[in-house]
């Protein structure tokens, strides 16, 4: 492993020693000079963000989290919005979408939604109230490390601000058939992720992280020392653990967050191989069986995917439509795509442009939890309209399999390690 030099970013004038670090990405070594607030260190060979310098106001991200956990049981416990239709009226929660869901027989959808929706949050906050709150006061809690890293494997499935989504999606499409009506908790919904946004963006990870004083041996180090040279990232708190403690580690986990000590992911080429291929087979039910059955005044009818956004191109809402095509249509099928294009070229050993690989890789990450838009507006309509024999919207078969794609896509992105394509750079196997 060769020195790239420092990491280019915003530095002070006094910047203190640069502490050396492994891309999560590339596993490149390399040093990260000090940052000042508001500046950025990316790795010098394949962009990834290293860290993001954020100014350390415990008190703000507390107050944040507080906050948004307040706002969180307000959303859950009153009523989120109320569908008006021929003098009759029905009202519903955010859990009543997962209530219908799981009446009718859709229990894999309504275990998805109710885990992003309201478990996942819900952990997430009151995990990040456990660890804020002592060290606020000084303390250390127990068990630090280990609940800080499952709140950040934790936090791309708290989908709020997808819901979100889902909502307008909802309002836009049921808005042409009757009125909908705003209850108190979608206002209170609306500020929580404002809120939610804020606190996610107040908080440095560092913060926490520098809770434990481990692997300071290693800053003064040489980067072609063999200490530095050999080392180990953990994958989830970026400790750099040298030899011989990763040995010994690689069975005990990271003294830091209990994380497995691994160079590479075990098995990831397989178990992204057999993730990719289950979606890829479930993607054609999901497009093609219905996702909503419509029961309007006598008059019955069935929507697929692609039936829905064509409805919304035929009413004159584009860009809703657009929306829901890129997100439900696209999105996934370009995730199965992008994941096979990854794979083939990592097994014949490809050197073809590995940066623009890596940059097309985190695509596939950070956009993949936005195509359960339409899953969350399934959840709302089967709510919302349950008039009887005036209107009636029940869940397809088509609505299981495409939550299910959409899983296991995400699944299979988080399988994939990003390092692979750059090990024959390195002349590794």
């Amino acid at each position: 492993m060769t020195d790239a030099g420092s990491v280019v970013a915003g530095t002070d004038p006094q910047s203190r020693a640069a502490a050396p670090v492994r891309c999560g990405s590339c596993d490149l070594l390399q040093r990260e000079p000090w940052l000042a607030d508001g500046s950025r260190a990316h790795c010098t060979r394949c962009g990834e963000l290293l860290h993001r310098a954020r100014p350390r106001g415990l008190d703000r991200t507390l107050a944040l989290t507080l906050s948004a956990a307040i706002l969180l049981g307000i959303a859950n416990l009153l009523p989120f919005l109320s569908f008006e239709f021929q003098g009759r009226s029905q009202s519903n929660f955010i859990l009543s979408g997962v209530f219908q869901l799981w009446r009718t027989g859709y229990a894999g959808v309504a275990a998805v939604v109710f885990f992003t929706t309201v478990v996942a949050p819900l952990l997430y906050l009151g995990g990040m109230l456990y660890v804020l709150v002592p060290l606020r006061l000084g303390h250390r809690p127990a068990a630090l490390g280990p609940v800080f890293r499952w709140l950040i494997e934790l936090r791309p499935w708290a989908m709020l601000e997808v819901y979100l989504l889902g909502v307008c999606v909802a309002v836009v499409k049921l808005g042409q058939l009757a009125t909908i009506v705003p209850d108190a908790a979608l206002f209170a919904f609306a500020i929580l992720i404002m809120v939610w946004t804020a606190a996610a963006a107040s908080l440095d990870p560092r913060m926490v992280w520098d809770a434990f004083p481990a692997g300071s041996r290693l800053r003064g180090l040489s980067l072609r020392d063999p200490a530095l040279a050999t080392s180990v990232r953990c994958r989830s708190c970026a400790l750099l653990v040298a030899p011989p403690d990763h040995a010994a580690l690689e069975v005990l986990g990271c003294p830091r967050c209990g994380a497995p000590i691994e160079r590479r992911k075990p098995g990831s080429l397989s178990r992204t191989w057999a993730l990719v291929i289950a979606a890829a087979i479930l993607y054609v039910p999901a497009n093609l069986y219905p996702v909503l059955d419509i029961q309007l005044l006598g008059s019955s009818e069935v929507d697929t995917i692609y039936a829905g956004v064509v409805s919304l191109f035929a009413s004159g809402m584009w860009e809703i439509g657009a929306l829901v095509f890129f997100a439900s249509i696209v999105v996934p099928l370009a995730k199965l795509l992008g994941l096979v294009f990854l794979l083939i070229t990592v097994q014949l050993r490809s050197r073809w442009k590995p940066r623009a690989r890596a940059v097309f890789y985190r695509g596939i990450r950070s956009v993949g939890r936005w195509s359960f838009i339409d899953t969350f507006m399934i959840s709302i309509l089967v709510a919302l309209v349950q008039l009887g024999s005036l209107a009636t919207i029940d869940a397809g078969f088509g609505a299981t399999c495409f939550a299910a794609v959409i899983v296991l896509t995400m699944f299979a992105a988080a399988s994939f390690d990003p390092r692979l394509v750059w090990d024959v750079q390195e002349g590794e196997v």
